[in-house]
């Protein structure tokens, strides 16, 4: 019978293969996996302003700057106004990005609809509740993974 240790166990690896999958994907795009990581972000989560974005990616301000400017002049990202302030704008994908990004992740998605589908709605709804959970455990973390860093250097 499979426990806690087998779980954790089978994220890694689960990650593991989502960051290969990722790299894929990105040279696929010829981008770099920073920049393929923000096109995600995007294309799950858009529009985003450059800081809520930077934030994602946990990149400094000068690196966000020239990653939205070569995406940009790559065709991949679209810069707009933000109505709710005009100091800052918003974030999108191109057609082509998106396009792009979803032809390199279809065969995944179609790949594990059929696992997620024999899982039942019971168990789907154990899994999705436990991923769910997992993801905003590893958000949170992160920023204190980057204090530790911080602190530690001090």
């Amino acid at each position: 019978m499979a426990d806690g240790r087998d779980v954790i166990a089978a994220l890694e690896r689960m990650k593991q293969s989502h960051l290969t999958m990722h790299h894929a994907v990105a040279r696929r795009l010829d981008i770099n996996p920073t920049d393929a990581e923000a096109i995600a972000h995007l294309v799950a989560d858009e529009p985003l302003t450059q800081e809520s974005l930077r934030a994602r990616l946990l990149i400094s301000k000068s690196a966000m700057t020239a990653l939205v400017d070569r995406l940009e002049r790559s065709g991949f990202l679209v810069r707009h106004a933000n109505p709710a302030d005009r100091r800052s704008t918003l974030l999108t994908v191109s057609g082509f990005a998106r396009q792009g990004w979803h032809n390199g992740t279809a065969k995944v998605v179609d790949a594990i609809g059929p696992v997620a589908a024999a899982l039942g709605p019971d168990a789907a709804a154990v899994v999705a509740e436990f991923l769910d959970r997992v993801t905003e455990l590893q958000l949170g973390l992160a920023d204190e993974v980057m204090r530790f860093r911080l602190e530690a250097r001090e």
